[in-house]
């Protein structure tokens, strides 16, 4: 007796097939997961200028960190150092300010956290600083309100003294509220820090009924919010907040942290992943990198933080306007229209093609930073004109990113419960459609990108072939024929 369907499956063929389903998906998921190892690209260190490219080669050769964290970090940190005080205009309605979300992904002791503090650091002295300065205008405001009001002046101080507020550049773990109101008294913006990114994301939902998630996409689109305070001082509008968002986490969190709903609501797809090929603990040196490597990263770090601001009626931060060449426009239009085009039309997951949909945006705000920061570490370079020369690193550094996030989507994916494959490939006839397959699909609660893996891998394995465009057959090993006839 030859078999060769799976319409009504006997004890022992369910046996059989239930094996090797799990063994073989299974398998296939783990290839997935792997087919970027030894793959993936190095962060393009040519994308800074070579005074911090000086910088970043000492600290990876005589400290040992990780060239992709140090790298990302370092990158974020001179956005959020430039803050809302740059915007480029990439189009008349096209206005974008450097804001970026980012995520180090590693398993555990694996370096993400020493280059990220280090990055950081120039933020937190200045945020000490800024503390400073708060608390000795603090007293001082305390000492004239302190007087009456017509003895001030003849005491050196001002009649009316306004209450001075304690700026920041850096949060760490707060919460959207205490963000909001860390951002009411710092216009210029901050960066919210986070050393594992599941403490922030497991709290979003925490202090109210609601998701945070909205207000973070809020926030990555620079987008105008509003709070209203529960003291006297009335509502607080913003009308061009700045939070750049920086933390890490590890592979198998991505699931939880970054699958299911934040996948649909595009959360996950803001976040810029960097997740290098990391097999070892990294190696510890005798070397020490010297002081003035250090001293000079954070003399960059101040240097764009120390630009005085200009503030509107609102008290936001007027901008300084940064404009394409035509040239270096030209360049980003052809790599757009181009290979980031085809690579969107080449991938069926609705996710990638999402993040993609982001990964342009990225690229301006690329172009954005490069320029700004050449200019303050070569005084040939205008800091108002972005050039070819940004475009074509801003293009390198997607590039980057578009690689990191092939192999993240594989992990973020992963299914939970493999229940629904099994459920799916019997409910499906010997032969069907890719059509049949979505149908049956949607009632077990798969999306249609998922049912499209699904179907990919089990071609993959040969348990179903794929004889013409849109149409499936179910196949038996020789093996499953065997026990299935005996």
């Amino acid at each position: 007796m030859s078999v060769q369907t799976l319409s009504i499956p006997s004890e022992t063929m369910v046996s059989s097939i239930e094996n090797y389903f799990q063994q073989e998906v299974g398998s296939a998921e783990k290839s997935d997961e792997q087919s970027f190892d030894g793959g993936c690209p190095s962060f393009p260190v040519s994308v800074f200028p070579e005074k911090i490219q000086r910088i970043v080669q000492a600290l990876h050769r005589e400290e040992g960190l990780n060239l992709d964290y140090l790298c990302a970090s370092m990158f974020t940190v001179l956005a959020a150092a430039m803050g809302n005080q740059w915007t480029c205009h990439f189009k008349s309605t096209w206005h974008d300010s450097p804001i970026i979300f980012l995520v180090l992904i590693g398993p555990p002791s694996c370096g993400k956290t020493p280059p990220l503090k280090l990055a950081v650091k120039p933020l937190n002295l200045f945020d000490a600083e800024l503390e400073r300065v708060y608390r000795n205008e603090r007293e001082k405001y305390e000492r004239a309100m302190a007087l009456p009001r017509e003895e001030r002046e003849a005491n050196g101080f001002d009649t009316d003294p306004v209450r001075p507020v304690c700026r920041s550049v850096l949060t760490i773990n707060a919460t959207i509220e205490a963000l909001y109101s860390v951002l009411d008294q710092s216009r210029r913006g901050v960066l919210t820090y986070v050393d594992e990114l599941d403490s922030l994301l497991s709290n979003m939902s925490r202090y109210n009924r609601g998701s945070d998630d909205a207000y973070w996409l809020q926030l990555f689109n620079g987008d105008g919010i509003k709070l209203n305070r529960k003291s006297s001082e009335g509502p607080m509008t913003i009308l061009h907040p700045y939070v750049s968002l920086i933390g890490g986490t590890q592979p198998g969190l991505l699931p939880e942290l970054l699958g299911g709903k934040r996948m649909t609501s595009g959360f996950s797809s803001r976040l810029l992943k960097v997740f290098p090929d990391i097999t070892e603990m990294p190696e510890w040196t005798m070397q020490q990198v010297s002081p003035c490597i250090l001293d000079d990263w954070n003399s960059i770090v101040r240097s764009i933080l120390e630009v005085p601001s200009e503030y509107d009626g609102n008290g936001d931060v007027i901008p300084r306007v940064v404009k394409f060449s035509e040239r270096a426009k030209k360049v980003l239009c052809h790599w757009r229209n181009g290979k980031h085009r085809r690579e969107w039309k080449e991938t069926d997951e609705d996710y990638l093609r999402g993040f993609y949909g982001k990964l342009e945006t990225y690229a301006v705000r690329f172009c954005l930073v490069i320029q700004v920061v050449r200019s303050f570490c070569d005084n040939r370079c205008s800091p108002s004109v972005i050039d070819e020369d940004s475009v074509r690193s801003a293009i390198s550094l997607a590039e980057y990113f578009r690689s990191m996030e092939k192999k993240a989507f594989s992990y973020i994916s992963e299914r939970k419960d493999e229940g629904k494959d099994m459920q799916l490939f019997y409910r499906l006839p010997d032969e069907f459609k890719t059509s049949d397959a979505h149908v049956l699909g949607n009632t077990l609660g798969m999306s249609e990108s998922t049912v499209k893996r699904f179907l990919k891998r089990c071609c993959a394995n040969g348990i179903l072939i794929n004889p013409k465009h849109g149409l499936y057959q179910k196949v038996m090993r020789k093996e499953e024929k065997e026990q299935v006839t005996q």
